[in-house]
C-alpha cells in the first residue's frame, strides 16, 4: 500500500495532467484503502507541489484543491477548536464563522422564495452589505494571522486561500450592483454562489486553517496576532473581550533553551520509532545522562505540538520513561512542612505501597480452598481510598498546573486513574462473585498499574508542581484539601505558613459592600426593618450571607459555568453527590470531567450556546444512590447565553414515594 501522502500527491499530478481515468482510479484507491487524513497532511502535499509548479496556474491549483476536498473530507478528522478562550483570535474567527453560515442560510431561503425579489428586496440589499462585510474577517486571515503562518514556512494560504476571498469580494459586488439595478436572475445566480463559497470557506477554515495554526503558532505569536486585530476590527458586533492567555509552562522551569532542545529532539525521535539503545547514547552524550523532572514535564507537554496525541502518549509513556528512568530515580523531595499538600500526597503514597505490600505477602500464602473473605473485603475497601488520593490531584492539584500551561496530568494523567479505577472495580466484583482463581491469579496486574502511578507521581508529577506553584497557590490547594478527604492516612494539620495571629493584623472593617448593593427594606412582625448590605433581586434583596446560605442548605448540588466554559460557583452542602474544591473556581470544564466523558459534556455546552436547545438529563446508579443530573442553559432577558447550571441530587428517596402525605410526620 502506497503512503497516503505520496497517494494523494500523485492524484493532484494526475488531475493537473489532466489525466482523468488516472486520477479518478488513484482516487478510488485512496477512499477504500486509506482511513483518514489529516489537514497537516494534505496541505503539506499541495504545499510542495506549489513549489515545485506544478500547477499552471492558482486557478487550476484551486479547482484541484476543490474537487478532492469535496471527495475525501470525511477522511479528514474534525479537531475540536471550542477549548480556545473569548478573545482569543481563533475564538473570535469561530464566532464570526457562525454568523457566515447563518447569511448562508438565509439567502438560500431568499432565493427558494419565489417572490422575494419584490416581496422581500429589503431583505437582498442587506444581505448583500452582509457579504460586502465579510472583507473585514478576511482581512485579519490577511494581514494578522498569515503573516505569522508565513514565518514557519506555511503560506499556502497566503497564495491559494487569499486568491479565494478575493473571489469572494468579487461576487459580493456583482451581487449589490445586480441588486441595485434590479437583475433579479443575476442576483439569484449570484447570491447561489457567493453563499455556497463564503460558507465553504468557514469549513477549509475549521477542518485544515485553524488545526494547523494552532499546531505551529506559539502563545507568543496569538498574543502578537491579538494586539493586531483591533486595528482592523471584527465582523461580530461587540468585541471580544481581552484575551489573558494561559502561561507559557517552560517560563516557569529552570533549564536552559539547549537543554530542552536536546530533551524535546530526543523524546520527538523516540515517537518516530529510534531504537531506546540509540537515544539512551545520545541521552548520555548531550545531557551528560541527566533530565529533572521539570524538564521531562515540559517534554511531556510539547509531544501534542509534535503530533502525538494524547492516546498515542499514554499508550507509549512507560517505554519513554525507561529512557530516562535512571536519572528520574534520583529525584527526591525532602524538607515539606506537614499538612504541605504534597507531604500528604507522598505519605498517602507511603501507606498505598505499605497497603501493596502486605497484600502480594498475603496473596503469596493464599489457599483457593479456605479464603479468608473478610480480609480481601477490607482489603478492597482500603484500595478503593485511593480513588480520594486521585480526586483530590484532579480538583486541587491540576487546575493550578493548568494555569501554567501544564495540561498534561488533565488530559493523561486522569485518563490513567479511570483505568485504575476500572481494574478496582473489576477486581472488586471478581471478589465479591468469588471468583478467587480469577482474582488472584490476575490482580498484581492492578497492583503494578498503581505502584506505576506512583512512580509517575513522585518522580516527574511532585517535584515539577514544586516548580511551578507559588506558596500563596499551595496554601489555596490546602483550603480545599479536607471537603475531598484523604486516603489511608488522618486528616493533616492546616497549613499556612503566612497566617498571622490575629493581633498581628491590622484591623480593618469586616464590612465589604459592593457598588451596586443598597440597603433593602424588610418587613417582619408587620414592622418595616433596613437590612444593610442587601443586593436587590429580581424580587425582593438580600445579603450575600443569605444567598450563601440559601444555597448551602439548598438539597441539591448546584454548579455553574460561565459563558466562557470557567467553573464561577458551586455550593458546598453537607452531603454533596460528587465531590468539589475550591480550584476548580476559574478552571475550564473540560478540566473538571473524565477525559471519556468530556465530549459529551462539550455537546451539551454547544447545543446551548448555539440555541439548539436548554435542557439535559441524565441519571445513574452511583454507589447506593438514584443520582438524577440535569443541566440548564443560562440566558440573559436578551437571550444571550451565558453558561450552564448543574442541578445534581439522589432521587433514590423521591423515586420511592408512593400515594399521599399530608400530614406532618416526623418518626
Amino acid at each position: 500500500m502506497q503512503d497516503k501522502k505520496e497517494l494523494l500527491r500523485q492524484i493532484m499530478i494526475s488531475l493537473a495532467n489532466n489525466e482523468t481515468e488516472k486520477s479518478d482510479k488513484l482516487l478510488r484507491v485512496f477512499m477504500d484503502y486509506i482511513p483518514e487524513i489529516t489537514p497537516e497532511e494534505i496541505t503539506e502535499v499541495a504545499q510542495k507541489l506549489e513549489d515545485e509548479k506544478v500547477f499552471e496556474n492558482s486557478e487550476q491549483h484551486i479547482s484541484i484543491e476543490r474537487k478532492i476536498f469535496k471527495i475525501i473530507e470525511n477522511k479528514i478528522p474534525q479537531k475540536d477548536l471550542s477549548s480556545f478562550p473569548a478573545g482569543h483570535p481563533i475564538h473570535s474567527f469561530l464566532e464570526e464563522n457562525k454568523q457566515i453560515k447563518e447569511l448562508g442560510e438565509r439567502t438560500r431561503k431568499l432565493i427558494a422564495q419565489a417572490d422575494s425579489f419584490s416581496s422581500l428586496y429589503s431583505d437582498w440589499v442587506l444581505i448583500a452589505k452582509q457579504y460586502r462585510n465579510i472583507d473585514i474577517h478576511y482581512l485579519r486571515k490577511e494581514n494578522q494571522l498569515f503573516p505569522f503562518l508565513e514565518k514557519r514556512g506555511f503560506n499556502h494560504p497566503s497564495s491559494i486561500m487569499w486568491s479565494l476571498h478575493d473571489e469572494i469580494r468579487r461576487m459580493a459586488k456583482v451581487l449589490t450592483i445586480a441588486i441595485a439595478d434590479k437583475q433579479e436572475e443575476l442576483a439569484r445566480e449570484t447570491g447561489a454562489a457567493i453563499a455556497n463559497e463564503t460558507v465553504e470557506m468557514t469549513i477549509k477554515e475549521e477542518r485544515i486553517l485553524f488545526p494547523t495554526a494552532a499546531r505551529l503558532l506559539t502563545m507568543k505569536d496569538w498574543k502578537d496576532i491579538r494586539k493586531g486585530e483591533e486595528e482592523i476590527g471584527w465582523l461580530i458586533p461587540t468585541p471580544p473581550s481581552e484575551w489573558q492567555a494561559q502561561g507559557e509552562m517552560g517560563s516557569y522551569l529552570n533549564s536552559s533553551p539547549e537543554r530542552l532542545e536536546a530533551i524535546l529532539s530526543i523524546v520527538t525521535d523516540f515517537f518516530n520509532g529510534t531504537g531506546i539503545q540509540t537515544l539512551s547514547k545520545r541521552f548520555d552524550i548531550e545531557l551528560n545522562g541527566s533530565i529533572s523532572a521539570g524538564e521531562f514535564a515540559l517534554a511531556e507537554q510539547k509531544v501534542e505540538d509534535m503530533g502525538v496525541d494524547n492516546l498515542a502518549f499514554e499508550a507509549k509513556v512507560d517505554n519513554l520513561l525507561k529512557l530516562f528512568k535512571k536519572s528520574l530515580d534520583k529525584v527526591s523531595i525532602e524538607g515539606l512542612e506537614e499538612g504541605h499538600p504534597l507531604d500528604t500526597f507522598i505519605k498517602e503514597n507511603i501507606a498505598i505501597k505499605d497497603l501493596l505490600a502486605e497484600l502480594r505477602i498475603a496473596e503469596k500464602n493464599v489457599n483457593l480452598e479456605h479464603i479468608d473473605y473478610k480480609y480481601w473485603k477490607e482489603a478492597y475497601d482500603k484500595i478503593g481510598q485511593i480513588n480520594t488520593h486521585y480526586v483530590r490531584k484532579e480538583n486541587q492539584l491540576f487546575p493550578y498546573l493548568e494555569t501554567k500551561g501544564f495540561d498534561k496530568p488533565s488530559t493523561v494523567m486522569w485518563a490513567m486513574h479511570d483505568n485504575i479505577r476500572a481494574l478496582i472495580k473489576q477486581y472488586r466484583s471478581l471478589l465479591e462473585s468469588k471468583n478467587y482463581q480469577q482474582l488472584f491469579e490476575s490482580q498484581d496486574k492492578l497492583f503494578a498499574a498503581i505502584e506505576d502511578m506512583i512512580f509517575k507521581e513522585e518522580k516527574i508529577l511532585w517535584s515539577t508542581s514544586l516548580e511551578l506553584i507559588s506558596t500563596d497557590e499551595w496554601i489555596a490547594i490546602r483550603q480545599g484539601e479536607d471537603e475531598v478527604g484523604y486516603c489511608l492516612i488522618d486528616t493533616p494539620p492546616m497549613w499556612n505558613p503566612k497566617w498571622k495571629h490575629p493581633s498581628e493584623k491590622i484591623k480593618t472593617s469586616s464590612v465589604q459592600v459592593a457598588e451596586n448593593v443598597d440597603p433593602a427594606m424588610f418587613s417582619g412582625n408587620g414592622k418595616m426593618s433596613k437590612q444593610q448590605g442587601a443586593i436587590n433581586l429580581d424580587v425582593g434583596a438580600i445579603t450575600p450571607e443569605q444567598i450563601n446560605l440559601i444555597f448551602k442548605y439548598m438539597p441539591f448540588d448546584v454548579t455553574y459555568v460561565d459563558e466562557n466554559n470557567e467553573v464561577r460557583y458551586y455550593n458546598k452542602g453537607e452531603d454533596r453527590v460528587f465531590p468539589r474544591s475550591s480550584g476548580i473556581i476559574g478552571r475550564q470544564v473540560k478540566y473538571c470531567h473524565p477525559p471519556k466523558s468530556v465530549h459529551i459534556v462539550e455537546k451539551i455546552v454547544d447545543s446551548f450556546r448555539n440555541g439548539e436547545k436548554d435542557e439535559a438529563n441524565f441519571w445513574i446508579n452511583f454507589k447506593d444512590k438514584f443520582v438524577y443530573i440535569q443541566y440548564f442553559a443560562v440566558r440573559d432577558n436578551e437571550g444571550n447565553y451565558k453558561g450552564v447550571l448543574e442541578i445534581t441530587y439522589d432521587a433514590k428517596t423521591v423515586r420511592s414515594l408512593e400515594g399521599e402525605q399530608r400530614l406532618l410526620d416526623w418518626k
